[in-house]
């Protein structure tokens, strides 16, 4: 059983969720960013979903993922575009560090809630806090807590010849008092019908209220936090928000 990402699950990722591929998080960032001239840094920056589009835009982005093959994938994905060799660390986001380096340190997609508890995340946004320079702008996405279905989804397929992935949640549990998901997820590889990968991951996700984000940034260090809703700058957080971004800036 694993609990990395793989190989195998970056395949996956770059189907499930491909370069530029965007549900108006790429966009906002984009005009988020706009300028910050200096070096920006995308912890958990993955394959490049969000990374090689700012790079494109001309942006100076440099990357953190904890999984090799996420990055290989990444740089692979680059030079595919013609682009420089990027600057991409394999590293755990709650840990890296590099003093007062990054002009603006930004984490989309919610990944923030992937950390293991309060005391991970705490330590993961001092990182942050410690990688920006004075007046350094922090901008991350938190997902807005929801109903956790109990039912299992169904297989998804993936195809480019001559292979087929799946993916299958075979468990799903929450836990009220902590507000934290656990799911089980089986990834196999198939080819001429015969299986040729499989692997077992656990995926936590912790969940967090508007406040209880806010004080977390300010332990953190953080100051003149705003949040908005659903990437629209001008769009506060309402019951029915499903992504809240927060903006924070190191005094």
């Amino acid at each position: 059983m694993s609990w990395a990402h793989s190989k195998l699950v970056a395949e996956v990722y770059r189907f499930h969720l491909p370069v530029g591929y965007s549900n108006g998080d790429v966009e906002y960032y984009a005009r988020a960013l706009r300028g910050v001239s200096g070096t920006i840094l995308e912890p958990a920056c993955g394959t490049g979903r969000v990374l090689i589009p700012l790079l494109e835009a001309g942006y100076r982005v440099e990357g953190v993922d904890h999984s090799a093959d996420m990055l290989d994938f990444c740089r692979s994905e680059c030079r595919e575009r013609g682009l420089d060799e990027p600057v991409l660390h394999h590293a755990d986001m709650a840990t890296f560090e590099r003093a007062a380096t990054y002009d603006a340190v930004i984490l989309p997609a919610g990944s923030i809630r992937n950390l293991d508890g309060r005391e991970a995340t705490v330590a993961a946004l001092r990182s942050f806090h410690h990688c920006l320079r004075p007046g350094g702008r922090l901008i991350i996405d938190v997902a807005a807590p929801e109903q956790i279905a109990t039912a299992t989804p169904a297989v998804e397929i993936h195809q480019q010849e001559p292979y087929v992935w799946t993916t299958q949640t075979l468990r799903l549990d929450y836990d009220p008092i902590l507000n934290r998901s656990t799911q089980f997820v089986r990834y196999e590889k198939w080819r001429d019908g015969e299986q040729v990968a499989v692997e077992l991951h656990r995926y936590l996700q912790q969940y967090w209220g508007i406040g209880e984000f806010e004080a977390l940034l300010r332990e953190a260090g953080f100051t003149d936090i705003s949040v908005a809703a659903d990437y629209h700058e001008n769009r506060v957080p309402v019951r029915q928000s499903r992504d809240w971004t927060f903006h924070a800036v190191r005094s």
